[in-house]
């Protein structure tokens, strides 16, 4: 089995450390959201993907060049209902990904489970529709790729939510309120500027990737909506491959 992964940059999935996309192996520099996919994973597997050098990366930036040429049918608009959200940018990136992991299993002969990472973001005003609008976008755009191992990470506003659930000061506990706050970092109290308070300065990406792998924040205890909904697509996606 096999990990291609594909998320916002450093901070949360990480970076391809060369040009080349999927990169694979040390060509790779996981963040602290891929350490947490791979931790859940390991729960089940009982070895490090990281480790074994079964994890694969396409960055942001190569993913939307993959997306660029796909057409989606448009949806049929009815009398009287608003629009939802423009959630096209999501699909179709889970398109591209999920078109992406159907070929890395044809080259290596393996079951392929595809994550791909974006932020929930939005104001603590905005509904509950904006995180499910995104994440069903994602879930349509895998069906579409023909790739039943997709799975959607959306925290909700965004991954500093779920971090700051492992290092504020009850940690793991009454996580779900964070779901509540801002999205937005230039808001009073920003999650990211909470995250800084929580650890005493400025919580760094090389940092909460350590923190992740030497179990100061265990995704295990980290029980939000929005974190039990990846855990529950993770654990899909990963038993579907194992069945492989």
């Amino acid at each position: 089995m096999m990990l291609l992964l594909s998320g916002e940059g450093p901070t949360d999935i990480g970076r391809c450390q060369v040009a080349v996309s999927p990169c694979k192996g040390d060509q790779f520099q996981p963040g602290p959201m891929a350490v947490i996919v791979d931790q859940l994973a390991e729960s089940k597997l009982g070895y490090s993907m990281l480790d074994s050098g079964a994890v694969a990366c396409i960055d942001e930036h190569c993913l939307a060049q993959r997306s660029k040429g796909i057409a989606l049918p448009r949806s049929p608009r009815l009398p009287g209902n608003k629009t939802k959200r423009d959630t096209t940018y999501f699909r179709k990136n889970a398109i591209a990904l999920g078109l992406a992991a159907k070929d890395l299993e044809r080259e290596r002969e393996l079951p392929v489970v595809a994550v791909l990472f974006r932020d929930s973001d939005g104001s603590n005003s905005s509904t509950r529709s904006l995180w499910e609008d995104k994440f069903c976008s994602m879930v349509s755009g895998f069906r579409d790729a023909g790739f039943d191992r997709g799975v959607p990470m959306v925290p909700k506003p965004k991954s500093e939510a779920w971090l700051l659930c492992a290092l504020k000061s009850n940690p793991y506990q009454h996580c779900a309120d964070i779901e509540n706050e801002s999205g937005n970092d230039s808001s009073p109290n920003s999650l990211k500027m909470q995250l800084d308070v929580a650890v005493g300065g400025h919580a760094s990406a090389e940092s909460l990737t350590d923190w992740v792998r030497t179990g100061r924040i265990d995704p295990g205890r980290i029980n939000m909506p929005s974190m039990d909904k990846f855990k529950d697509e993770l654990n899909r996606a990963m038993d579907n491959a194992l069945s492989h």
